[in-house]
């Protein structure tokens, strides 16, 4: 397929040096539109990024009457915001429409977030977990903007034994409520032996008679009352028992005792009036529990008495996972009656047995907010609508069925499947052009991996692997049966331009070195330029190591060149990073790109290969300005471009299941007549239509690749002052990159090809 383009000459509008102006802009912007369906039906939110523990929650995001929903990921450590609005597929509905920019609005936290107004100014304050308890943040708004103000660094409670800071644990979700009904927040944690709970009541109110102190460590406004609340605690496997004394008193002051503690579990606590008797019941989930559990309370105020349980809740289609279902009540229907949600509040997928794509249950409420009749709808809430793989996506992009357009392979961390936990390769077809890309899911089982491997945590890279200068499919992958990491490649017996021809059973193993393990990341490029694909591999303790092919496409041989290449040596916050190489600031010289397990991604460019002196990491527009923006954890990069404009675009899986997608948008445009392209070395005519010609005044080889490092053509050799014809008619539309080699000189022509 032939893509029209108007043609411009390779420029920086500006008159600083290219160093200086990309160190003041933005590099890419966030991707929200590209269409995805399945089944024929377009998904609201497919690049909005997955979701696995999810803890639901809702604030004015924007200046609108209605909440907007608010997503905090355990197992991401991240925010996914959405703005309530029309729903494009349903005329006269609404819906969330993803949002990412409020997401770079929030801090960074770990575990468990809560929105709570706890000053009684109408908007929604932040507590969240730390280290040492619980931190707040305080919304302020000017105008119609808002912003978070950091309060409290810890609070702090008059304990048995003194002040001390408020713990949670951080397996727990605490609840952050009005228990007494006075007016001010108070707090109910589980204690650390995961049985009991602790009531820390407020008495901002009762001190001060209004709502917005916080205390301090010398004057702490919370205390604690009884030695547990609801007069119950919990019992072996799902059981409680109730009708236990925890001494809750009318006046805290008067309650001096100190019960002992021993190693936490994990517990989350919903408290709501669930069977509209004015009390406040309970909702809890346990780590130990497949069920959530519900236990009524008898009575008001701050002495609350839970006289029973069920671990069948709700009545019909009740709770039942793998492990710890915590539940969350919001509207999420936008009928002004809150729904139950509910999903698993774990860091990581417990003996691979949660299903991550299937992970968010959504009950719909047909009763009222205090007497509710739930009905099971979905239980991929939201994720029905993004892509979602289950977790640890791995995106790239290939020309798949030859007809012009870059398709998508993604490779999935794995689910649960008959036969143990398994990943796959999801295909997702382009439908639209090399210009407006439509993607469709086709396959979530592309080559049947499913039930001819037995591999998880599998990230596709299209490559030239056999040296016969067509793009093959590699991947690695962890053997369930060995758990050591594997690299394989399917040969295409396609060729260039023709869809890809793939059969598992020619599949070849490249014998990776001893030294790499379950959680390294290779990713393979002819650094050398020796023909031969050479290896980066990103670590898990956050160094990229450098092997160089001593051997041939045919053998591998790798030679360990630097285990800190380009600086980068061992690091805990930069941990897994993963990689992409591609022309991405289109100087002719390739740059690296990494993301890691900060959830933000970096580029090393402005020099030779390896030699690097700039890191660009705020290259993401953030409301039109140069930011960082968190992606999440354990990343993944594909570089291709995909909307036809010749600038390396970047897709972003992540440990959610989901993939985000990056515009360039650096102020650079190509034609094929680039300032010096007369001279040693001369690519033309260019843009070229079915064929270019090359001319060289010396001696050498030259490959061609694509903006995206893929190699068309590999190691060809040209005389002296001959001029060799090279045939692009099965080429599809877009920026290529024609590198010749002599001696120790290297010299790059940018090509473009289309009509």
């Amino acid at each position: 397929m032939r893509t029209k383009f108007t043609s411009f000459i390779l420029c920086l509008i500006c008159l600083y040096a290219p160093s200086e102006l990309l160190a003041q802009q933005a590099w890419f912007r966030l991707d929200t539109l590209t269409a995805v369906s399945v089944g024929g039906v377009k998904m609201v939110n497919p690049w909005s990024g997955g979701l696995n523990a999810s803890q639901f929650l809702k604030m004015h995001l924007n200046n609108d009457a209605d909440e907007d929903l608010v997503i905090y990921d355990r197992t991401n450590s991240k925010v996914t915001t959405f703005l309530a609005g029309p729903d494009p597929l349903n005329a006269g509905k609404k819906t969330f429409i993803h949002a990412p920019y409020y997401e770079t609005l929030f801090p960074q936290v770990e575990n468990w977030m809560i929105l709570a107004d706890y000053n009684g100014d109408g908007l929604k304050d932040l507590f969240a977990s730390t280290k040492l308890g619980i931190v707040v943040y305080q919304q302020v708004k000017s105008g119609n903007v808002w912003s978070w103000k950091l309060v409290r660094d810890v609070l702090y409670t008059k304990g048995f034994s003194g002040n001390i800071n408020m713990q949670v644990s951080g397996t727990d979700i605490p609840a952050i409520t009005d228990v007494d009904d006075d007016g001010d927040l108070d707090m109910l944690t589980f204690d650390f032996s995961g049985t009991y709970i602790e009531l820390h009541q407020n008495l901002s109110m009762e001190k001060f008679g209004v709502r917005d102190s916080l205390g301090t460590q010398a004057s702490p406004v919370f205390q604690r009352n009884g030695d547990c609340w609801g007069n119950f605690h919990k019992g072996d496997v799902e059981s409680f028992v109730v009708g236990a004394d925890c001494g809750v008193v009318t006046d805290p002051s008067k309650r001096e005792a100190a019960p002992a503690r021993v190693l936490h579990a994990g517990n989350s606590i919903l408290l709501h009036d669930l069977n509209g008797d004015g009390t406040k019941d309970l909702l809890a989930g346990h780590i130990s529990n497949d069920h959530i559990s519900f236990l009524p309370n008898s009575a008001k105020g701050i002495i609350a008495n839970f006289t029973s349980y069920t671990n069948t809740y709700p009545a019909v289609d009740p709770v039942s996972m793998h492990i710890f279902p915590a539940g969350f009540y919001e509207d999420v229907d936008f009928d002004g009656v809150k729904d139950l949600l509910v999903a698993p509040s774990i860091p990581a997928n417990d003996a691979n047995m949660t299903d991550f794509k299937s992970s968010g249950w959504y009950y719909h409420n047909e009763g009222t907010s205090d007497k509710p009749v739930f009905k099971l709808v979905r239980k991929n809430f939201l994720q029905d609508q993004m892509i979602d793989v289950g977790e640890n996506a791995a995106p790239s992009f290939f020309d798949i069925d030859g007809d012009g357009d870059l398709d998508m392979l993604v490779g999935t961390g794995g689910n649960p499947v008959s036969g143990g936990y398994k990943g796959s390769l999801w295909y997702l077809k382009n439908n639209g052009t090399a210009t407006e890309p439509s993607f469709n899911v086709e396959s979530q089982d592309y080559l049947e991996l499913l039930s001819k491997l037995s591999v998880y945590n599998i990230k596709p890279q299209w490559a030239d692997f056999n040296g016969d200068g067509v793009a093959d499919l590699g991947f690695a992958a962890t053997a369930a049966s060995s758990l050591k990491l594997e690299y394989r490649y399917i040969p295409n017996k396609g060729g260039n331009g023709a869809a890809a021809q793939l059969n598992l059973a020619d599949a070849v193993s490249i014998a990776l070195p001893a030294e790499l393990q379950i959680g390294d990341s290779p990713y393979f490029y002819d650094a050398d330029g020796d023909g031969d694909l050479d290896m980066l591999v990103g670590k898990t303790l956050g160094n990229i190591y450098y092997y160089t092919n001593t051997g041939t496409s045919k053998q591998y041989t790798f030679k360990l060149e630097t285990d800190a290449f380009a600086g980068v040596g061992i690091n805990f916050a930069g941990r897994f990073p993963q990689l992409a190489v591609a022309d991405f600031d289109l100087d002719g010289k390739p740059d690296l790109a990494a993301a890691d397990h900060t959830g933000t991604i970096r580029v090393f460019n402005n020099a030779d290969w390896g030699k690097w002196t700039d890191r660009a990491s705020s290259i993401v527009s953030v409301n039109g300005k140069p930011g960082d923006v968190n992606f999440g954890n354990y990343l993944s990069l594909a570089v291709a471009d995909l909307n036809g404009d010749k600038k390396p675009d970047v897709a972003i899986g992540n440990n959610a299941g989901g993939v985000r997608l990056l515009t360039n948008i650096l102020p650079v445009s190509v034609t094929g007549v680039e300032p010096g392209n007369a001279g040693d070395v001369t690519v033309f005519p260019n843009p070229s239509v079915d064929f270019f010609k090359i001319h060289s005044s010396k001696t050498g080889t030259f490959d061609v690749l694509t903006a995206g490092g893929v190699r068309m053509l590999r190691n060809r050799t040209i005389r002296a002052n001959e001029t060799q014809q090279i045939s692009t008619a099965q080429w599809p539309a877009g920026l290529y990159l024609v590198e010749l080699k002599s001696g120790n000189t290297r010299v790059v022509r940018k090509l473009v090809v289309g009509d």
